[in-house]
């Protein structure tokens, strides 16, 4: 019996046969098709945004931590392959309007704040870009979040009367004429402040105001000591 050894050539040409017929297998195996899978159907019912002020209403403190929330009502439709409706059902989602825009009216001014990504703000009624405002004629702060045109929601704080003669004295003595002041007068703005019950903006200024006198240490050595001298107790 005589054995013909294959060639090279042969093999070669035997392997792209093979190659062939599986591509050719791949190409024939059938997709699935999109209508005999089953579906699944979502439809946006309503989308709203709420605002948290919380309590109370009437602010006496400078400070209010805001968050807003955003939700959104949807209806889920399942069908199965022959297209035959098998489940239907409502969902109801709630999530933080995160980094998002708040926009805060306070009397004839507009100021804007952004939310984390826990959808929170802190209102802080001191800030620099604030305190232009006159206080004695602020009675109501209105809070403003807008989604698109049609997705909006409103809310507002009052003022306290005490808080507002707070807030016009400690406006004075955090921002005005702080570089014509003596050291005394510095500890002085900020023992005040202390008094008025603000004990984050008394660190404040004290942290500002070593900062600022970096660049002369005889001065910022009086003030460190100026202020050491108001909190010992005198015997």
């Amino acid at each position: 019996m005589m054995h013909i050894a294959a060639s090279p050539r042969g093999a070669r040409l035997l392997g792209a046969g093979a190659v062939l017929g599986l591509l050719q297998a791949c190409s024939t195996t059938p997709t699935p098709d999109p209508a005999s899978t089953p579906q699944i159907e979502r439809e946006l019912l309503s989308h709203s945004l709420h605002i948290e002020t919380g309590e109370p209403l009437v602010m006496d403190t400078p400070h209010r931590s805001i968050r807003v929330t955003e939700s959104r009502l949807f209806s889920i439709r399942q069908y199965d392959a022959q297209g035959t409706l098998q489940d239907e059902h409502r969902q109801y989602q709630t999530l933080p309007w995160a980094d998002r825009t708040l926009t805060i009216q306070l009397g004839e001014l507009a100021v804007t704040r952004q939310t984390d990504s826990d959808g929170q703000l802190r209102l802080n009624l001191l800030d620099e870009d604030i305190v232009p405002v006159d206080f004695d004629q602020l009675r109501v702060i209105e809070l403003d979040a807008q989604a698109t045109p049609e997705v909006r929601a409103e809310a507002m704080l009052l003022i306290d009367r005490d808080l507002r003669s707070v807030l016009h004295e400690a406006s004075e003595l955090i921002y005005d004429n702080l570089e014509e002041d003596e050291v005394s007068q510095w500890v002085d703005r900020i023992e005040r402040l202390r008094q008025l019950g603000l004990k984050e903006e008394a660190s404040q200024l004290e942290n500002m105001l070593i900062l600022l006198t970096t660049g002369d240490p005889q001065l910022q050595g009086d003030f460190v000591q100026a202020l050491d001298n108001a909190t010992t107790p005198q015997e």
